[in-house]
């Protein structure tokens, strides 16, 4: 299907951030069509899954992609090598309360409330550059030329409208996830912190019946994040968390550098993991996706109505203003991190910069 050639805004990337954007421009009026690379919007998701529960209140969203109401996370600082290491070590529980959700489903949903509210959706359709104000478009072995008046970036980590504008690439954890048998039900998250998951970490979160099992860490000679994984999975095999068997692979990339120095570009609006948003330290992106996206969205049809870029100055004042404070200190304990990763007081370093513990509270000057 041929999209417009010339239109009022163009949305690239339909997950959260860019579906949320989507809908609430085409609801206020605008002339909004929405691209996604993938065939089926949604698929193959690579975060955990977990939401925290304030989230779909304060936003108003629609629980039917919930599967698992969560309590807790239990967060475990392994000292010794995966393979030799049962699940036992240091623990921190906190309350966590939340819900796994079936991100396929929670995606989609959001994409279809955007086709519901007026927006043009087109998955399979690929950015593939940029030229004088121009974007192209791959659907297919068709291209085409398209010149919106602005343009909401929702298309992740490794940003394809960051690249066609020459923008720095963010530093970037590599996630891989399986989606295993659970052996009983549970009611928290677990966390896994081990030297050999080099600036990440694993995790297990229950859905249901299933769990999702993955690791993230720095890509590297040291780390095959892909090893990590498989003996993560034979650990808590072993211990009798999850059973055996594979019942999904899915992995992608995870921005953890913070946010770009700026989020709007010419007539460019960042938003999610494209503008940076994720937490350092964490990984977790999507409450902070879901409000970028919908900001970004307002500020462009406030924008367009008036003919003032203001608005569009505001949404990054705002966008900063919200999430300075917390990434700037998640930055500073990942410098720290990485700077005592290999620290024979493996425990002492985990307890200074992941979350479940006092002493990530305390402030750290950064480098």
């Amino acid at each position: 299907m041929q999209l417009p050639t010339k239109f009022e805004l163009l949305v690239v990337g339909a997950g959260p951030a860019g579906a949320r954007a989507a809908a609430i421009a085409a609801a206020q009026g605008s002339e909004t069509v929405l691209i996604d690379s993938k065939v089926r919007i949604g698929e193959q998701p690579h975060c955990g899954e977990f939401v925290p529960r304030q989230v779909f209140t304060e936003l108003g969203l629609d629980r039917s992609s919930v599967i698992q109401s969560v309590e807790f996370m239990e967060s475990t600082i392994l000292d010794s090598k995966l393979t030799e290491q049962a699940v036992s070590g240091t623990h921190s529980t906190q309350p966590s309360p939340g819900f796994v959700i079936d991100r396929v489903r929670f995606d989609r949903d959001l994409a279809r409330e955007a086709a519901s509210k007026g927006a043009l959706v087109q998955a399979a359709a690929r950015l593939v550059g940029y030229d004088s104000g121009s974007w192209i478009i791959r659907h297919g072995s068709t291209e085409q030329t398209v010149r919106p008046e602005l343009v909401i970036a929702a298309d992740g980590a490794l940003s394809t409208v960051a690249s066609c504008l020459g923008m720095e690439r963010p530093n970037v954890l590599r996630g891989l996830q399986v989606e295993a048998p659970l052996k009983r039900p549970l009611d928290r998250t677990f966390i896994f912190l081990n030297q050999a998951i080099v600036g990440g970490y694993g995790w297990l979160f229950p859905k249901g019946n299933v769990a999702n099992v993955g690791v993230g860490a720095i890509p590297g000679d040291r780390t095959s994040p892909a090893t990590l994984l498989d003996e993560l999975v034979k650990m808590l095999c072993e211990s009798e968390m999850i059973g055996p068997g594979i019942l999904a692979r899915s992995g992608g990339l995870i921005p953890v550098s913070g946010m770009r120095d700026t989020l709007i570009n010419g007539n460019v609006l960042f938003c999610g993991d494209a503008a940076g948003l994720t937490h350092p330290i964490t990984g977790a992106g999507i409450p902070q996706a879901l409000i970028s996206g919908r900001d970004a969205a307002s500020a462009a049809v406030t924008a367009l109505k008036q003919g003032s870029r203001q608005a569009l100055m505001d949404y990054e004042k705002e966008t900063r203003g919200r999430y300075k404070g917390v990434i700037h200190h998640a930055l500073s304990k990942r410098e720290v991190m990485m700077r005592h990763w290999n620290d024979k007081d493996f425990e002492k370093t985990c307890k200074q910069t992941w979350i479940a513990f006092k002493e990530y509270r305390k402030r750290v000057r950064r480098t």
